[in-house]
């Protein structure tokens, strides 16, 4: 695969005031993870050349839950190719049970429509992974994964996919029990990030394209191929192309024209 294809972020924060010119100026495909469902409405008529903004409802941000509508989570899921940050957090002062609830609205809504779904599992690993299992969707990323080997390995049994950051990378054995086919990068900027020699930003993958390289035994550019080939399996399996901005569906024709599998 060519070294052009700039670094893949499928998980970071930033500011949705943040203009779009300093957001290209990072030099990578960026996916934005809201928090809100009012945040990410600030954000949505955006027109951001390589960040992809998605819609979110952080299992650990009370008033997101409190505001979760479905029928309006519903509807925005047609204006973006992502969704993020949803999910369950054991250490959320929301109640579990309400915060499962509101993760079953929006499993529910992506099973009827699709989407690149990045999905937050802190302390709650084993239920996250039942919670697909009730109601199982294409495109579920498990972002900051800490469940044990017995749950990882049930989660590539769903066809889970996995996104990386430098924090997840402390733990090499761990994430040497999953494919590299199924592995993607991210910051979690600007808190998976925290323990990077790379620049803290969001898109400043290098180290743990680094780490992966070692654990992989491969060079640095062919763990970067091989992120962009997954992105477009996983673009595929949620059929959310059309959704992406322009220039990023052209990194992805680039990217399957020098050896991405189609």
């Amino acid at each position: 695969m060519a070294p052009q294809l700039p670094p893949l972020d499928l998980h970071a924060h930033i500011n949705p005031k943040t203009r779009p010119a300093d957001l290209e100026r990072l030099g990578a495909v960026v996916f934005a993870a809201t928090r809100s469902l009012d945040e990410y409405e600030s954000v949505r008529a955006r027109r951001d050349h390589v960040t992809i903004w998605g819609v979110g409802c952080h299992p650990g941000v009370a008033q997101a839950q409190q505001d979760f509508d479905a029928t309006r989570f519903s509807s925005l899921l047609a204006s973006t190719a992502f969704v993020s940050e949803i999910g369950l957090d054991g250490r959320s002062k929301v109640p579990i049970a309400d915060q499962e609830q509101v993760f079953a609205s929006v499993l529910s809504a992506l099973q009827r429509t699709p989407r690149v779904a990045s999905i937050h599992s802190s302390g709650t690993s084993g239920r996250v992974l039942g919670a697909l299992e009730r109601t199982p969707i294409k495109g579920a990323v498990l972002h900051w994964w800490r469940g044990n080997e017995a749950e990882t390995l049930r989660a590539i049994e769903l066809d889970c996919w996995f996104s990386i950051n430098a924090a997840g990378m402390k733990y090499p054995a761990d994430v040497s029990l999953i494919p590299l086919e199924r592995i993607l990068t991210e910051t979690d900027h600007p808190s998976g990030d925290r323990t990077s020699t790379s620049p803290r930003q969001p898109g400043s993958v290098d180290d743990v394209e680094q780490a992966l390289s070692r654990i992989y035994s491969l060079d640095v550019q062919a763990v970067r191929g091989q992120v962009w080939a997954n992105l477009i399996r996983l673009v595929g399996e949620t059929n959310v192309d059309g959704l992406l901005p322009a220039a990023v569906r052209r990194m992805i024709a680039f990217a399957r024209a020098h050896g991405a599998p189609r």
